[in-house]
């Protein structure tokens, strides 16, 4: 038969010792004192965002429009408000912000007796809601307008800044901050200028002469007075431009070892004068476009490196001037001695 098996004999027992646990953070709650928990952030849907933002709008708009007859329409399948404020249209978007973020407003010329704004009006405030939507619209952007203003118009006028508007500015709520960006028509030159310069030193020039910000179709460049040109291009030399990216209409990039840079010539001409506007300032400055990007900057000495659809150029400052000089605004191919993997070629 097998034997049972033996159990070990028992040790004797220590002494117990006693330990101290290691606790979590002590509740520092006093005896009768009930501890407070953090409040629970209540979820806001966007339909309530949405309605807390167009409450904001109205607040504003009886504040600055108080006085003013008040009108609607439908614009871009966005609503846009309209007032008369005396010798002033005033129109400005009223919910676009639920797409893109942002109100955009416009402001012109009321005649005498007039009952409403002219048509063109309209049209260019659908185009910047369409690009509010697609591309989305910032303060110190530049547009161009491909037909000035509509149909028929005679102007001088070929492309809006879009700058902060002074009245309504950004509308905030609990949960968002809008702004309201007022587009404000510029003439070619003046574009031009914006490139080497910036839209708000042009704009703070021109408010001199109209606060309001509106756009005349009869406004004659800042550039056509001596006195005016001189000044502003004194201001020109000493800050330079403020412009640090340049949506280009073509910007395409191909070859390995080198670069084949391809854009438009509106490009071209653009990145021209942020050569000197921003190189020449030891800025440097992006020029994108949907396939490829290239960057500008200053450097000790000419180089080209490319990644992918991403490119950087360095330029001394004579390299940049050599590039100026002989850079134009029509169809060719460019090249230049110091820069022998760099082509570039200029399309309409």
């Amino acid at each position: 038969m097998p034997k049972p098996a033996q159990r070990a004999p028992k040790r004797p027992s220590s002494p117990r010792k006693t330990s101290k646990k290691v606790k979590g953070p002590a509740s520092r709650t006093r005896p009768g004192r009930t501890a407070l928990k953090a409040p629970t952030a209540v979820k806001v849907s966007l339909a309530e965002r949405r309605g807390l933002t167009l409450a904001a709008l109205e607040r504003a708009q009886a504040l600055l429009w108080a006085a003013a007859k008040v009108t609607s329409a439908t614009v871009g399948g966005v609503e846009v408000r309209v007032a008369a404020l005396g010798s002033i249209w005033a129109l400005r978007t009223h919910g676009l912000a639920a797409a893109a973020g942002l109100e955009v407003a416009l402001r012109l010329p009321r005649l005498k007796d007039e009952a409403h704004p002219p048509a063109w009006a309209f049209s260019v405030l659908e185009r910047l809601i369409g690009l509010a939507r697609e591309d989305g619209l910032s303060s110190g952007q530049v547009v161009r307008w491909p037909t000035p203003f509509g149909e028929g118009a005679q102007t001088d006028l070929e492309a809006f800044a879009i700058a902060v508007d002074p009245s309504f500015g950004e509308v905030k709520t609990e949960h968002d901050v809008v702004p309201v960006l007022l587009a404000v028509g510029i003439t070619g030159d003046e574009v031009r200028l914006l490139r080497e310069w910036s839209p708000e030193g042009l704009l703070e020039v021109l408010s001199k002469l109209d606060p309001t910000w509106s756009t005349a179709l009869d406004r004659a460049s800042l550039l056509a007075s001596p006195r005016a040109r001189q000044a502003i291009e004194q201001r020109v030399e000493r800050e330079g431009s403020s412009m640090g990216v340049l949506q280009a209409r073509v910007s395409k990039g191909a070859g390995k070892g080198r670069l084949v840079w391809t854009v438009d010539a509106e490009t071209a001409d653009a990145i021209v004068s942020l050569l000197k506007g921003r190189i020449g300032h030891q800025r440097p400055f992006l020029v994108r476009g949907g396939d490829f990007e290239l960057e500008l900057q200053p450097g000790d000495a000419p180089a080209l490196s490319v990644e992918g659809a991403r490119a950087t150029l360095k330029l001394t400052q004579a390299m940049a001037r050599n590039l100026r000089a002989t850079l134009k605004a029509r169809p060719g191919s460019y090249t230049w001695e110091g820069l022998p993997t760099l082509f570039v070629e200029v399309v309409p």
